[in-house]
């Protein structure tokens, strides 16, 4: 494991057991997970997954990068074999204990997003990226041609992540936008731009048949978890408003649904 990959794994082994994440593996966040699914995603990339993917039972699903493992939680319950991966083996044992306790067949390993370089070819139905997945990563043109590579042919990969054209800006609510960096400066941070995430993709042989930009779906977009249990709910009604919080008036989300078809570009 290369040096920066090291740092990553540490950071995301520390912050398993942060406030944050213990709060997001909370018997009634799950038990809320268990009794409706589609809590686990944004309404609008879950009607994007049910309608690319309508029948999930014994699909095989492979979520990169799965941090709190919400999404891999809902996909199983609702009938996938699902295949949750990440850089930090803390992170997964965390989450195979909440599965232990709930019955959900999901697999787990410890795997560079970049390389998936332990997963079989061509086996996947669905891979499904969320949010805080791309800043991650170094090499976009590798994760998608790893994608591709572990995908079945015609097979889905769904991209859910912060809109670049948030990037740009401080991000502060109820404040006017405050410009920090260009919006085409994605170093240090990888704070890609919608061209890096296209380009990647039809490079690595992906169709595109599908993008949404999409407002945030509540308040936890403006805030870390420590300030949003600072604030007074009454505050919080109108924040995806843009009259009343300027930065509402960009996109929030990106999300995208790709199908494997053809060769990588250059093959």
């Amino acid at each position: 494991m290369g040096e920066s990959l090291e740092k990553i794994k540490e950071y995301w082994d520390k912050t398993a057991d942060s406030d944050w994440y213990q709060s997001l593996r909370a018997e009634e966040k799950i038990e809320e997970l268990m009794k409706d699914p589609a809590r686990a995603f944004h309404p609008a990339v879950y009607r994007l997954l049910r309608q690319f993917v309508p029948d999930l039972q014994g699909k095989k699903v492979l979520l990169p990068s799965s941090g709190d493992n919400h999404a891999a939680f809902a996909l199983a319950r609702m009938g996938a074999e699902v295949v949750s991966t990440d850089i930090s083996q803390k992170q997964l044992d965390r989450a195979q204990a909440v599965a232990g306790r709930r019955g959900l067949k999901i697999r787990f390993a410890q795997e560079d997003t970049g390389t998936l370089a332990g997963l079989e070819s061509g086996c996947f139905d669905l891979i499904y990226t969320s949010n805080g997945t791309l800043t991650w990563i170094a090499d976009l043109d590798e994760m998608y041609r790893s994608f591709h590579r572990t995908l079945k042919p015609g097979g889905v990969a769904v991209l859910y992540d912060v809109h670049p054209f948030q990037r740009p800006f401080s991000g502060e609510p109820w404040r006017e936008p405050k410009v920090i960096k260009p919006y085409e400066e994605t170093r240090p941070q990888l704070h890609w731009r919608v061209q890096d995430i296209v380009n990647a993709m039809i490079g690595a042989g992906f169709s595109i048949r599908r993008m949404e930009e999409l407002p945030a779906a509540d308040a936890s977009f403006w805030f870390s978890y420590e300030q949003l249990q600072k604030q007074v709910p009454e505050r919080l009604t109108e924040i995806n408003c843009w009259r009343r919080n300027p930065m509402a008036a960009l996109p929030a989300w990106l999300s995208v649904v790709s199908v494997s078809g053809g060769a990588a570009a250059g093959e």
